[in-house]
């Protein structure tokens, strides 16, 4: 009987990550931050002795998996003393004729769903029947309700729902009607795509990404474990789930104020202490900077000097604006190229552009020592 199952997906082995600064040395440990991930979570499957792990699609970056990657996976697969592992792909590892599951032999314990329309697997010393289906090209706009609504669950087993798609009316990553799906009485439903573990009272699930990959993605990633107990006065069963954090470096992004006032030391010295120094150096952060600036300070250098006091640093200064008064200056050289330049860029009429091309003339004018 079925005790306890992971629910996983989403790793993307085999994708390279791009970081603006020092990329190259940044996107080697993250690849090996998102292999380390893959294997605590073989260790932790055999040291519980968890008798399940359900991998609800993309587990390859199929454009970008090496060979070599794929039998990583399998090999961590079969290093698995009491596991069953069931798989279904998803966008980015489709089954088609490129399938990196088609690359190698797969043990024993591995099964892989590999067509578009809902099959199911039955593991008798589990009582638990799997139905899935599986990605066989880049896109789906409809769900295929037909082969869904053609199943019969047998009440008597742990029946068990593995989707990869969106809980939405309208995608073109198969969009999911919860209620169709939640109606149909499955024990427990895995689904897989969007990277942001969420569980719903009714056993719906997304299992989320091991580990975040870009700034777009904040908050605890791992995976989610489940416990199985048979409630036998009702002849059914009573699923607890929870989420199991996978250590990894988190992406932080900051706002930082900066007044007129401000020296480029003191600049500095804010961005150093937007967190503690053990955090700096272990997370990835982006520095977002605006107000207003003194003119003659070189941004250029800001991310540079702000490298030492970072595991990785990014800004973005294109809030900062010069601390100029425009009318002032534009008065004052009315009579000059420089006032006659300014007052040209003024008659842009999309503000944001005027505003950002008025700032770069202001910006390179000082730098050339034209404007004081």
């Amino acid at each position: 009987m079925l005790t306890t199952f992971i629910h996983t997906g989403d790793f993307h082995l085999g994708r390279p990550f791009t970081f603006r600064q020092q990329g190259n040395y940044h996107g080697k440990n993250k690849r090996k931050e998102l292999w380390k991930a893959f294997e605590d979570m073989i260790e932790f499957a055999n040291e519980g002795k968890i008798p399940l792990i359900l991998i609800a699609g993309d587990l390859f970056d199929s454009v970008n998996v090496l060979t070599m990657d794929i039998k990583r996976a399998a090999e961590g697969f079969a290093s698995l003393e009491k596991t069953w592992v069931v798989i279904i792909t998803g966008n980015h590892d489709y089954h088609g004729d490129s399938s990196p599951y088609k690359k190698v032999e797969w043990p024993s314990n591995v099964y892989i769903f590999k067509e578009d329309v809902f099959r199911s697997v039955y593991i008798k010393e589990l009582n638990t029947e799997i139905y899935g289906m599986s990605w066989v090209k880049n896109e789906y706009r409809a769900f295929p309700e037909r082969s869904f609504n053609a199943i019969k669950l047998n009440k008597s087993r742990y029946n068990i729902l593995m989707v990869h798609g969106e809980v939405t009316n309208k995608s073109l990553y198969l969009p999911i009607d919860l209620r169709l799906i939640e109606k149909k009485g499955f024990n427990f439903i895995a689904l897989g795509h969007i990277h942001k573990p969420g569980l719903t009272p009714g056993g719906v699930a997304y299992c989320g990404s091991p580990i975040p990959f870009n700034f777009g993605e904040t908050g605890e990633r791992g995976f989610l474990i489940s416990q199985v107990e048979t409630d036998y006065i009702n002849e059914t069963y009573v699923t607890s789930s929870g989420f199991n954090p996978i250590e990894s470096r988190s992406y932080e992004t900051v706002e930082i104020l900066i007044a007129p006032e401000d020296s480029y030391h003191d600049i500095i010295n804010k961005a150093i202490k937007c967190d503690a120094e053990e955090k700096r150096m272990q997370n990835y952060y982006r520095i977002r900077f605006s107000g207003y600036i003194d003119p003659e300070i070189q941004l250029d250098w800001i991310n540079d000097d702000l490298e030492d006091s970072f595991y990785y640093v990014e800004t973005d200064t294109s809030q900062l604006e010069p601390d100029i008064d425009l009318d002032l200056l534009i008065k004052e050289n009315k009579n000059n190229p420089i006032g006659q330049l300014l007052m040209e860029l003024e008659k842009i009429e999309e503000s944001e552009v005027r505003k950002k091309a008025i700032i770069y003339a202001i910006e390179a004018m000082i730098g050339e020592g034209v404007l004081k």
